[in-house]
């Protein structure tokens, strides 16, 4: 826009800054923009705003006078590199402590960046107000053809999404780019880094910034970027003074004597492969040998593999790579081809850079087919040399047949349809290898899945429970034997010792957004509903597409319109319909419930769960008659010992008046381990039982068991790792 000089003061015999513009006579809105800068930032006297001393005008040229500033503007220092979280935190504040006052009179900054942040030996200061303007609802004055709806304006990596598509902006436009802004200063990078002004734009509305990890307090900080960097303004902080809340609430976590500086996780999906030659005795390689690089490469501190269910949405053939990146949330790609010649196969795979489609590396490996580990293993090796990673190095077969029936297996098991056969397959490669821990601790979820849903399995917990502790006990480190065994333990009243475990698993291996959702679980069994949130909102700043159970938890606190809002990801849509049949049926909206059950009873293929379905038609008609009926039909699965699913029956039952019926689930539910006191004594269908002697003490018992998880969750850390 101009020039500023150094200049002197001789009145009052100071320095002072001094801003021109060069050419102003035939260039209204450049005046119009200098005098609104003036006039705003003049308005406000705030220690972290540039002081403005004059406006004046000379030889038709505009001019501020100001104050003369020493240091460097912080887009300067960023270009030395990234900042610690210990000296991130504080310009943050002092950029928020600006935007508060300026928004306290009504101005939206607009135009938020590392160059009109400026930091001081005294602090931050904000500057530059070209841009700025007066909030949507306010008196918008002589000025509004300046900045008005549907007119593009601002700095493209730090504009919110409602300014890249030019609707009205408000002081939580401001609060995104701040967060933008923190984001760069602990990556050392942009949010959005793509390489032009276009990719940028797609960016800053459809995808994610990585997720950041280094430390417990650059997960914290990185948390309350995620949240100003909501893609839906409603998602962000409520004011620059909240959001400076959440910053204080976490400074001085870090205590060591090195400052924690971040790292950008890269995001990886290995998609399915194309078959160039359909076989039936190799098409199942097609899922499977992907998901096993997949499962290889996921134990890398800093790197995150979004899930086999992520990777199943796009087919084998070239993505759209654009609408990959941002439904999945990745950076690279893997994908690759098959080709069976004789007793041969031949994989081909290639690492794409996303959203750009840049070849990073390709490679080609050949092996017989009664060695496939080997084909699994180098592709591993290569896309982790592409990547500068270390390998973290899974679990070898130590027979090729066996590793063969495990991918097998692993093909079946992805339906409830295939559980029993897969179940088949990983026994008879446990045969051939009894020391290969992730095939236990897959037949351990088969036994879990079975038993409770689809066929009345005998011993199946006690064998699940089996199968899991020989995968711990060869590969104590195995992730996904940890996330298996957790549902588990919450099913058979072991809610807690699923918790710790997890928490400890999590301080290991903290990229994991799948141990974060297993924690969404146990916490609910316990009781702890705000833990089982945050635990959420941190799976989700791992995987924004990670299924979690974050809306069963959200029924337990009777909270139905923030259940209802809660949009399913692009994954797991549908997977939680019955939630949300219950929290509109308790919501009185019982019509649009009946709908939603009528979707699930087309869709649905499973026995119990159309028991299920039969049984909430019940409910929601008021027929508790043929609930106390219906319910027999869980008795013979392993479900009917599940305390969330017995207490859900017993909560229905208090809906529709079966008292007593209803408390005896309760009881059960409660000696089982589900310890939701804060649901028992909340929530009006359990109002009429509050006099009742057994009903206080059973709030008594699960309070009691909510408090001693408490105690537990904290000792193992939790509050560190997840913010709660």
């Amino acid at each position: 826009m101009g020039v500023v000089y150094a200049a002197r003061d001789d009145r009052l015999e100071r320095t002072i800054a001094l801003k021109t513009l060069a050419a102003l006579v035939n260039d209204e809105t450049a005046r119009q923009r200098l005098w609104r800068e003036a006039r705003a930032a003049a308005s406000v006297n705030h220690p972290n705003i540039c002081q403005i001393y004059e406006i004046g005008e000379d030889g038709g040229r505009l001019f501020i006078a100001m104050e003369l500033l020493e240091g460097e503007a912080l887009s300067d220092r960023l270009r030395r590199g990234p900042l610690s979280a210990s000296e991130a935190v504080p310009i943050g504040l002092g950029m928020l402590a600006a935007l508060a006052a300026l928004h306290a009179r009504g101005i939206v900054h607009r135009d938020l960046k590392p160059s009109n942040v400026f930091l001081t030996a005294h602090g931050v200061k904000l500057l530059d107000f070209g841009l700025a303007g007066p909030e949507p609802d306010g008196s918008l004055g002589p000025d509004t053809g300046l900045t008005r709806t549907g007119v593009v304006m601002g700095t493209p990596r730090y504009m919110a999404p409602e300014q890249v598509t030019g609707e009205a902006v408000d002081t939580r436009s401001d609060l995104f780019a701040a967060g933008a802004i923190l984001f760069e200063m602990l990556a050392g990078r942009p949010a959005f880094g793509s390489r032009n002004i276009v990719e940028v734009l797609h960016a800053t509305r459809y995808e994610q910034p990585p997720a950041l990890t280094g430390s417990p307090l650059v997960a914290a900080v990185d948390r309350v970027i995620r949240r100003a960097m909501a893609k839906r303004p409603a998602e962000r902080p409520t004011s620059a003074d909240s959001m400076a809340e959440e910053l204080r609430a976490i400074r001085g976590v870090d205590s060591g004597a090195t400052p924690s500086l971040a790292q950008a996780l890269t995001r990886l999906v290995v998609l399915p492969f194309r078959v160039l030659r359909p076989d039936p005795e190799t098409d199942f390689l097609a899922f499977s040998l992907p998901d096993a690089i997949a499962t290889s490469l996921s134990g890398n501190a800093s790197l995150i593999v979004r899930s086999s269910a992520v990777a199943a949405r796009f087919g084998p053939e070239t993505p759209d790579l654009k609408a990959l990146a941002a439904e999945a949330d990745v950076d690279h790609v893997v994908m690759g081809t098959l080709l069976r010649a004789g007793d041969q196969l031949r994989a081909a795979a290639q690492l794409i850079e996303a959203p750009a489609g840049t070849l990073l590396t390709s490679h080609t490996v050949q092996s017989s087919l009664g060695d496939l580990f080997r084909l699994q293993d180098d592709i591993a090796q290569r896309v982790s040399e592409a990547l500068s990673l270390p390998l973290a190095g899974g679990t070898a077969p130590r027979d090729a047949r066996a590793y063969e029936l495990y991918l097998r297996a692993n093909e079946l098991a992805r339906t409830y349809e295939g559980l029993s056969a897969a179940r088949d397959l990983y026994q008879r490669c446990l045969e051939l290898d009894s020391r290969f821990a992730p095939a236990w601790a897959h037949l351990g979820r088969c036994h879990r899945v079975i038993g409770k849903y689809v066929d009345a399995e005998p011993d199946s917990e006690a064998r699940a429970e089996d199968a899991f502790r020989r995968a711990l006990a060869l590969s104590p480190r195995l992730s996904v034997a940890h996330k298996f065994y957790a549902n588990l333990e919450a099913d058979i009243g072991q809610a807690q010792g699923a918790l710790v475990r997890l928490l400890g698993e999590a301080n290991h291996h903290g990229n994991d957004p799948e141990l974060f959702a297993g924690l969404v679980h146990a916490c609910r069994y316990c009781g702890l509903y705000e833990q089982s949130v945050a635990a959420h909102a941190e799976a989700r700043r791992l995987d924004p597409n990670v299924p979690t159970s974050v809306e069963q938890t959200l029924l337990m606190t009777g909270d139905i319109d923030r259940l209802l809002a809660v949009e399913p990801t692009r994954i797991d849509a549908g997977a939680d319909d019955a939630i949300r049949v219950i929290g509109l049926g308790l919501a009185g909206r019982r019509d649009d419930a009946r709908q939603k059950l009528l979707e699930m009873r087309r869709s649905s293929r499973i026995p119990l769960f159309q028991s299920w379905i039969e049984y909430l038609f019940a409910w929601l008609d008021q027929r508790s008659a043929d609930m106390l009926v219906l319910r027999s039909n869980f008795s013979r699965l392993t479900i009917w010992n599940d305390p969330e699913a017995i207490f859900l029956q017993g909560w229905l039952l208090c809906d529709v008046g079966q008292h007593e019926a209803g408390l005896g689930h309760l009881r059960d539910a409660v000696a089982k381990g589900y310890f939701v006191s804060s649901t028992l004594s909340g929530l009006r269908q359990f109002y009429a039982l509050r006099t009742d002697p057994a009903f206080r003490a059973l709030l008594e018992q699960a309070e009691a068991g909510r408090q001693k998880a408490l105690a537990a969750f904290r000792e193992a850390g939790g509050e560190r790792l997840i913010g709660s």
